[in-house]
């Protein structure tokens, strides 16, 4: 939402606070696989998604990390198995 009036003309980009930028990575990506189970990934996506067209730099880039963190859990349990995962 985007709130370009006189009293903060610059919009709600220039004064939206990042609310996770300080939160642990690792302890994220562990309560999304918690709450989302197969479906982390995505919702870790969506959450990017969000603060990144709220204005939120910060909160993008954790949930940017929170993101390649699921992947590389994902990486890391197919490997255990034996089993190769490859990149396109």
């Amino acid at each position: 939402m985007y709130d370009f009036s006189e009293e903060n003309p610059s919009g709600c980009i220039a004064a939206a606070p990042d609310f996770w930028s300080d939160t642990d990575v690792e302890d994220a990506s562990s309560a999304a696989r918690s709450l989302y189970g197969g479906h982390a990934k995505t919702a870790a996506a969506w959450c990017a998604i969000c603060a990144r067209f709220d204005g939120r730099a910060g909160d993008f880039m954790f949930w940017v990390r929170v993101f390649r963190r699921l992947d590389l859990e994902k990486i890391g349990a197919a490997q255990s198995y034996g089993t190769t995962v490859s990149k396109p």
